[in-house]
Parts: C-alpha cells; sequence; structure tokens
C-alpha cells in the first residue's frame, strides 16, 4: 500500500490538519492516511490535553474521512517523538508498503534541526504543502536535496504508473487549499467560552468532546 502520514500534536485537531491531509490523499491516490499523534514533540511543547484525549479527537475526527486511519505507535513509547524512528520502526513492520510523509514547507525549510534528517530520504518519501511566508533558500543544506528530489504529483504519479519510481525518497511539492485555523487559536478561544467562533475549525464531535472534558479551559 501506499500511505501517507501526518503527525503532529493535535492538541486539538482541526480542518487546518484534515483538510490538506485529504487533498494530499487525493492528489497522491493514496490508499490510506494515517494521522499519528505524538507523545514528546522534540520541536514543540508538551500539549495541553492528554494522550488519551487528544487520540480520542483523532478518532472522533477520523471517522468523517473513510481513508483516514489512527497509528499511535509514537504514543506507545516514553521517548521524544522523533520521525525518524517512528519512521524506521514503520518500514520494518510493513517492507511492502511505501511511506508519503507529510510536512509544510516551514518544515522542509527548518529540517536540519530534525534528528538524522538526511536519513528520511532512505525511509519515505516527503510531501512538502506549501505554506505562505516560507521559502528554501539556496544556502540551506536542505536545498539541494530538494534541488535533485523535487516533483510534482503528476511527475510522481507519472512515474510511479510506469513503474519508474523509488519506493522512497522524493520530495513531492503540493499545493493545497489555505486552511485559516491553528491549536493554539482554538486552545485560546476555547478558554475564554468562544465556542461559535470554533464550529468552523473542527468537527461538531471534536468541540462537543472538548466541552464534554472542559479541556482547554482556563
Amino acid at each position: 500500500m501506499r500511505i501517507g502520514i501526518l503527525g503532529g500534536t493535535f492538541d486539538p485537531v482541526h480542518y487546518g490538519h484534515l483538510r490538506p491531509a485529504a487533498e494530499v490523499l487525493q492528489q497522491l491516490q493514496l490508499d490510506q492516511l494515517w494521522l499519528m499523534p505524538n507523545n514528546i514533540p522534540p520541536h514543540k511543547q508538551q500539549a495541553s490535553a492528554s494522550a488519551d484525549q487528544r487520540l480520542k479527537m483523532l478518532q472522533l475526527a477520523a471517522a468523517h474521512f473513510p481513508q483516514f486511519a489512527i497509528n499511535a505507535v509514537e504514543l506507545e513509547r516514553a521517548t521524544l517523538s522523533y520521525s525518524v524512528t517512528t519512521l524506521q520502526h514503520l518500514r520494518q513492520k510493513h517492507p511492502l508498503d511505501s511511506f508519503y510523509f507529510i510536512m509544510g514547507t516551514d518544515s522542509l525549510v527548518t529540517l536540519t534541526t530534525w534528528q538524522n534528517w538526511q536519513e528520511l530520504f532512505t525511509l519515505c518519501h516527503l510531501v512538502v504543502c506549501y505554506r505562505a511566508g516560507w521559502q528554501l533558500q539556496p544556502d540551506n543544506p536542505v536545498y539541494q536535496e530538494w534541488h535533485q528530489r523535487r516533483q510534482t504529483p503528476a511527475q510522481h504519479l507519472a512515474a510511479w504508473k510506469h513503474g519508474e519510481n523509488a519506493a522512497v525518497g522524493n520530495i513531492i511539492m503540493v499545493d493545497v487549499t489555505p486552511q485559516p485555523f491553528s491549536s493554539s487559536a482554538l486552545r485560546k478561544a476555547i478558554a475564554i467560552d468562544q465556542l461559535q467562533s470554533c464550529r468552523e475549525a473542527l468537527p461538531t464531535e471534536v468541540l462537543d468532546y472538548i466541552v464534554s472534558q472542559q479541556l482547554y479551559r482556563e
């Protein structure tokens, strides 16, 4: 199978995560999309909601997307959630599958801060969603990799259908519809009881769960 992976804290999950992931799945004709909540993020502060609560919110959200599934491998580890470690584990467990690791342009630009970042190209394809305000500069060590490995979705699919694509190593640049939502903004709105402003940002079941659990309240 060809499987997309979207990792994150998901604190809470919202359409800024879900809709771009669905567009990537469609544009690359993937078989599945795995939402992968991390436990201890190396580049972010610890989540406000518990691991179980974030997992429940993801399950409620994924129910709206038939090809989405949850992979909780990082929640099961008590160590930092390094992507390279996770992908090594997944490649060992699923040697016949191809993985498409989804990130924004901001993550590509700062990829050198990730542990063993160059090894990612031996484990998966990188799918980079354009994000306004971020641009890869020629003096960035990632630039040469990007220049050699980049593809459009159309180029990637054409090569795949002709059996010409490697199972790993491409950087696929994808245009997705911008979404005006962020987890931090939602947490702030919920904290001051501005729930109505959150209804367009996340599935109703997720918001109902947040209210029932009194998450993000001051």
